[in-house]
């Protein structure tokens, strides 16, 4: 896939004046080129002990995600995820839904 010209990104950001704000020609240029990470990680003891889980990632300034927790490959829900510049803060919505434990892994995709 190429990437978008200047002018198709202009023209995408005009298509209507909803989208203006949203510029979705450079959204979308941006996952085309890139700017998507995706990642793995496994929480330490020290995480699980503090029901909260930081994980750092490449992209700059995060304007979506999609995260997963697994234990021993099956889904666990009640996944709390907020970010914070190119951080993804996790914590569980609920503890009677996930009680964060070691070696739980968290999979997510960024952009």
């Amino acid at each position: 896939m190429t990437a978008l010209t200047s002018t198709q990104i202009a023209n995408l950001n005009r298509m209507n004046r909803a989208s203006t704000s949203a510029a979705i020609g450079t959204r979308l240029n941006n996952l085309e080129t890139g700017a998507v990470v995706a990642g793995s990680h496994v929480v330490t003891s020290a995480q699980a002990s503090a029901s909260a889980i930081t994980v750092q990632t490449t992209v700059s300034a995060i304007e979506g995600k999609m995260v997963q927790a697994t234990r021993s490959g099956s889904q666990i829900y009640g996944v709390k995820c907020l970010t914070t510049g190119s951080n993804l803060n996790i914590t569980s919505a609920s503890p009677s839904l996930w009680v964060i434990a070691e070696n739980d892994e968290v999979n997510y995709v960024v952009w």
